[in-house]
């Protein structure tokens, strides 16, 4: 070897160089300019999402607080509404009729329907729904009044309430408004 360069070896790899960078395309110089504002988005956006999850969390804990304490507290007053319905049931029907308010999903109160059961004296233990019309205005105002001895109300208005009465029945009501 002389020292010489192998021509046709050098203009191979030159060549080759040349079809390689061609395949590549046209080179985008503001890529790098692009890149760096896309990074900068890229790392607001995660920032922005970062604090949603937090805000998230938060706001999950909160929620949960707040329904504790509304479950709590609707536990209580429906517990005392409930002692106040079968009191003021029997105060208008006699110590011979029994009501009560029964949770129809005790597992979830706060979506749960309430069941009013009611048996004036000399009746079956039945829901509101098959009761008299009389009956049930009466077992209404007992549990209207039941709630009134919970959350009093600076005045009421009953209309015609005393149109399914019968005179037995609207003595009683008079003598409980009369309390």
């Amino acid at each position: 070897m002389t020292g010489e360069p192998d021509w046709s070896f050098v203009e191979s790899i030159v060549s080759d160089l040349k079809r390689r960078l061609d395949s590549m395309g046209p080179v985008n110089l503001d890529a790098i300019e692009e890149y760096d504002e896309l990074e900068e988005r890229h790392s607001f956006l995660r920032g922005q999402h970062d604090d949603l999850v937090r805000s998230k969390t938060e706001l999950m804990e909160v929620i949960e607080r707040i329904n504790e304490e509304t479950q709590r507290r609707f536990a209580e007053t429906f517990a005392k509404v409930r002692e106040n319905f079968r009191d003021m049931f029997k105060e208008l029907f006699g110590e011979k009729g029994q009501a009560d308010l029964m949770l129809l999903d005790e597992s979830d109160p706060l979506e749960s329907g309430i069941e009013v059961i009611a048996k004036p004296p000399g009746k079956k233990l039945q829901s509101i729904t098959l009761l008299s019309g009389g009956e049930r205005s009466m077992t209404a105002v007992a549990l209207l009044f039941s709630i009134y001895m919970i959350k009093p109300s600076p005045f009421c208005v009953l209309d015609e309430l005393d149109a399914p009465l019968d005179e037995s029945n609207i003595n009683r009501f008079v003598k409980v408004l009369d309390r």
